[in-house]
């Protein structure tokens, strides 16, 4: 079956925005490598259907486009149940705890909870839902873990972090994995990083239950 390419070019356009929140139909036009002018007619298309506004020469997306990425997290079976079980894992090692979907060769984060700020003891980094990491990262290596671990695990140094992951069970036909991010003084040994990876794996096995459910309309 052949690609749409008007709507392979929109998406291009929609992703470009997360480099450039606010860009000119010409920074648009280098960025996707497409004509200015197919760039501005797309541009013209979203703002007359409300997805899209400008404000002098500059562009940006309007928050109607969060209907869209609500209508994802639906389809993702991200719901109340599963995002208060995030929050409770952040809350109990004092971080932050996310659920990442392997997309080509990284990870996007689908969900995500950090530690009220009372517990928290560690540095936040500029992560969001929709975010991407790399292959490196514990929720990349979860999918694919390396001997002698069978599980994820990346320490960063410069922020004393440590992240660690595991797959998500359950899945039809997706490739998913739960992980926390904790200051490395809370898990200071192998038997504490041990003890945590056991609590993410049992944590892992009640949210792949609950996200393997269909939804009820």
């Amino acid at each position: 079956m052949k690609s749409n390419r008007s709507i392979e070019r929109c998406l291009l356009i929609f992703q470009t925005f997360r480099i450039n929140p606010n860009p000119t139909a010409s920074e648009l036009a280098r960025l996707t490598e497409l004509p200015r002018a197919t760039v501005l007619r797309f541009l013209y298309t979203l703002e007359k259907e409300g997805y899209a506004a400008q404000d002098h020469e500059r562009w940006r997306l309007t928050a109607k486009t969060l209907e869209i990425g609500f209508a994802a997290l639906g389809s993702a079976n991200i719901n109340e149940f599963v995002q208060s079980s995030l929050g409770a894992l952040a809350n109990d090692f004092a971080g932050t705890a996310n659920i990442g979907e392997l997309t080509e060769d990284r990870v996007t984060i689908i969900a995500r909870a950090v530690a009220s700020p009372q517990v928290r003891r560690l540095h936040i980094t500029n992560l969001r839902v929709g975010s991407t990491l790399p292959s490196d990262s514990a929720l990349y290596q979860a999918l694919s873990p390396s001997p002698p671990n069978d599980y994820g695990r990346k320490f960063y140094e410069n922020v004393n972090q440590i992240s660690l992951a595991v797959p998500l069970p359950n899945i039809k036909s997706r490739l998913l994995s739960l992980g926390i991010s904790v200051s490395r003084d809370a898990l200071p040994d192998e038997k504490s990083i041990n003890n945590a990876v056991e609590i993410i794996r049992s944590e892992a096995q009640r949210i792949g239950h609950i996200m393997s459910i269909d939804p009820v309309y």
